[in-house]
């Protein structure tokens, strides 16, 4: 689930980058609680997702496995406009669970964003999350 939470026009940004705002919670019982993440963006011409709802754009990698995670973002600006945003995403990901054998596990998650002229934004890392079974 993808929750786009604010969406503001800003005059002066040159660059398209994501930050790590929040993730929560930090400590779960597998299977038990969604992880709950809080990024930024900016983006100069305001080009993040797609019109097209097979065009996945948002990449998240779970540091345990080897291939990340595709979503689809929906389209922040106007079509065929270009405006400056600023804003947050809610990311909601699906309950992890313990691969191993042990009690527990530490995880993070990887993330980026594909915009529509196909540059990928700065790679950010959730904090530490621990798996307990």
């Amino acid at each position: 689930m993808i929750f786009i939470s604010s969406c503001s026009k800003e005059e002066n940004i040159e660059e398209f980058f994501i930050t790590h705002v929040s993730t929560n919670p930090t400590e779960i019982t597998e299977f038990q609680e969604n992880i709950q993440v809080r990024i930024s963006y900016q983006h100069p011409e305001g080009f993040l997702g797609f019109y097209d709802p097979d065009y996945l754009s948002l990449e998240i990698k779970d540091s345990r496995l080897e291939n990340p995670d595709y979503y689809h973002l929906n389209p922040l600006n106007p079509p065929s406009q270009s405006v400056s945003i600023v804003g947050e995403i809610f990311i909601e990901i699906d309950a992890p669970f313990v691969f191993g054998n042990g009690n527990s596990e530490s995880l993070n998650y990887a993330i980026r964003i594909q915009d529509q002229s196909g540059t990928w934004s700065n790679l950010i890392n959730t904090s530490t999350i621990i798996v307990n079974k």
